[in-house]
């Protein structure tokens, strides 16, 4: 007999959030133990995340689109779920209809019911962070478990409330610093391998805060800025960049393990985050990362190649004119091993299995 598990994320656009990729990493199609299957709102069976679910015939549940106005319709759907779907485990990482989810399963009788923290702030905006703070209130009255990408993320929306960490793991090897995909990135985007680069992965969004880098690619003409990634942003600042010749948008990639090793330094202007996947595969990499001082410390496996500083544009000018070009090799940190994701799908699965048999 298999458990059956579902996870519930949010709305789905067309780019692979974190949250989507910490999913896609933790189910497997060949699990002797358990079964898995994903709620989604309303995304397109193209959007990547979605098309990676339909390709290994993950089982796609897909609920009303997150509007005020279709709330209800999203309360009588999650209600028939639960009532018609046998689940032993709900795994959650939406905020916003968590306390829904939780309840039905509650009620329906689902005996591990997780809420999984991604995040270090409830919002960006301080009307949906207040809104979010009272949803999160009332999700975890009906959780059995609380679980944070990190520890700042946690104590700051859990507070004193104990919870587990499950650190946002990846497949390291994946990752490691190749020169062959240096040069291949490279000569796709003209770059030659002694030009210094800057790079950010992440989605084109407010609180990425890739408009601050492009502030600082304007001064400094020498430096390639490269930002991987699609988001709504984009127009925005391709439009605030139009007459700068030493930035690049590359769109959506699927090979984006590939630039890390073209970087040589990862910049990391987020206004907030959880545990970001992005600074620990850039870790794996070897490559030099700049971050806002306000992100958990706790993200700098390796502590010779992370420096934290506030969002100061002098400062992080001066970081980048001083960085070497990073074009020879550069080893894996052993810190970064417990961050294998074969070990974390392993741990995930003693909590539900642990939470099972109480």
């Amino acid at each position: 007999m298999k458990y059956h598990v579902f996870h519930v994320t949010g709305g789905v656009r067309n780019t692979m959030s974190g949250v989507q990729s910490f999913i896609k990493n933790h189910i497997q199609e060949d699990d002797a133990e358990f079964d898995y299957m994903v709620g989604e709102s309303n995304g397109e069976p193209y959007f990547p995340f979605n098309q990676y679910l339909d390709e290994k015939q993950f089982k796609r549940i897909v609920f009303p689109e997150l509007k005020i106005s279709k709330m209800f319709q999203y309360v009588r759907e999650c209600q028939k779920f639960y009532e018609n779907y046998p689940i032993d485990i709900l795994h959650i990482h939406n905020p916003i209809t968590a306390f829904i989810h939780n309840y039905y399963a509650r009620k329906n009788g689902v005996r591990v019911r997780i809420y999984h923290n991604h995040s270090s702030q409830f919002s960006d905006h301080w009307l949906k962070s207040i809104r979010n703070r009272f949803l999160v209130f009332l999700a975890l009255k009906n959780a059995t478990h609380r679980i944070s990408c990190g520890k700042l993320a946690g104590t700051k929306i859990f507070g004193n409330q104990s919870f587990q960490i499950v650190p946002n793991a990846i497949q390291i090897e994946k990752f490691k610093f190749s020169s062959d995909y240096r040069n291949e990135i490279r000569e796709e985007f003209h770059i030659p391998n002694n030009q210094k680069v800057v790079g950010m992965v992440g989605i084109l969004n407010p609180f990425k805060n890739q408009k601050f880098l492009i502030e600082i690619a304007k001064d400094l003409p020498q430096v390639t800025f490269l930002f991987v990634g699609e988001g709504p942003d984009r127009l925005m600042l391709e439009e605030q960049s139009k007459e700068l010749e030493n930035v690049i948008f590359t769109g959506r990639r699927n090979d984006v393990h590939k630039f890390y090793s073209a970087f040589d330094i990862f910049a990391f202007p987020s206004l907030y985050e959880g545990f970001p996947m992005v600074l620990v595969e850039a870790q794996c990499s070897g490559v030099n990362i700049i971050m806002n001082e306000t992100i958990d410390s706790t993200t700098q496996l390796n502590q010779n190649i992370c420096t934290a500083l506030p969002l100061k544009k002098d400062e992080w000018m001066n970081y980048i004119e001083k960085a070497p070009v990073l074009n020879q090799n550069r080893p894996l940190e052993e810190a970064l091993k417990p961050f294998n994701i074969d070990e974390n799908r392993e741990y995930l699965k003693v909590i539900y299995k642990q939470g099972l048999e109480k």
